[in-house]
């Protein structure tokens, strides 16, 4: 008997580990249970700040001009307070040093004002996919205090559930105005069940795309009208891009990365930097190879 269990033991050592899911490689439900479980938690006092790493955003260096302009779109998915392995995470301190260099040296707006810009600088558009409670708690309050914009493409299939934000939060985020009247936060869609589009039948295209519109819009009242393709999968698909002009989507943002010029920009086939779990330094070598800048 105990040869056998040791046998048995030795058998199940050599038996393949199971490669690790990250949340952010899985999909919504297809359907959507009526009481999801539900962890949230909100600042001690409403308004209040968060510990900053890097003082004096609020007032950076003139952008430079350029003869060439282009557009950088940065991706990010969470934001921590601390360093973790996962390639997903952006730590706070490299975070705010990433927003540094952006608001130093590009022109920072969102897709709906790109097809009226006429810029003399590099412009930038941050932006977050899937809608993480981080997002919540330490983008909004960060954000609003430098007044940096930022465009969300939410999963409305995952709103509700643990980690991710609830739609109160969404809300209170897009009807957020600066003193000026300036609105910071842009609710966009990342499909409604995060699944890879590219292997979607068309009427699951359409479904996804329809659904995901409609459920923002209705919750925000603001309009939707640029889908970020979850894991980038179905770039120049001619389905996807037919069926976003059809229900009333102008841009659809990629996840390649690249930058692009103004002149050569291609709406449905936005690319964007997918900014991982490295140093600042290494973002910054990144953008500055992206657009060939020194």
């Amino acid at each position: 008997m105990k040869c056998l269990l040791m046998l048995l033991t030795c058998l199940v050592s050599l038996l393949p580990l199971a490669a690790e899911v990250l949340p952010e490689q899985e999909s919504a439900p297809i359907v959507v249970s009526q009481s999801p479980p539900v962890r949230y938690w909100r600042p001690a006092n409403p308004g209040s700040t968060l510990v900053q790493t890097l003082p004096g955003l609020e007032h950076p260096l003139p952008v430079p001009k350029r003869r060439d302009p282009k557009l950088l779109v940065v991706l990010y998915h969470n934001i921590v307070f601390g360093r973790t392995g996962n390639i997903y995470n952006r730590d706070l301190y490299n975070f705010e040093h990433d927003l540094a260099y952006l608001k130093r040296n590009y022109t920072i707006t969102n897709f709906a004002e790109l097809a009226a810009i006429k810029p003399s600088t590099d412009v930038a558009i941050i932006t977050f996919d899937d809608g993480d409670l981080s997002l919540y708690g330490i983008v909004y309050p960060l954000f609003r205090q430098y007044e940096l914009e930022a465009t969300i493409f939410l999963v409305p299939n995952f709103i509700g559930q643990v980690g991710y934000m609830s739609w109160d939060q969404v809300r209170e985020m897009s009807d957020y105005r600066t003193n000026a009247g300036k609105k910071l936060f842009h609710f966009e869609s990342h499909s409604l069940t995060h699944r890879m589009m590219g292997s979607l039948s068309e009427d699951e295209i359409v479904q996804e795309l329809k659904e995901s519109k409609a459920r923002i819009e209705e919750q925000t009242a603001s309009p939707v009208t640029v889908l970020a393709l979850p894991f980038g999968n179905g770039e120049g698909d001619a389905r996807i891009i037919s069926a976003a002009k059809q229900l009333g989507y102008t841009a659809i943002r990629t996840s390649k990365p690249q930058s692009v010029l103004f002149a050569l920009l291609n709406a449905w086939t936005i690319p964007a930097l997918n900014v991982e779990n490295y140093s600042t330094d290494v973002f910054v070598q990144k953008a500055l190879a992206l657009t060939g800048r020194n």
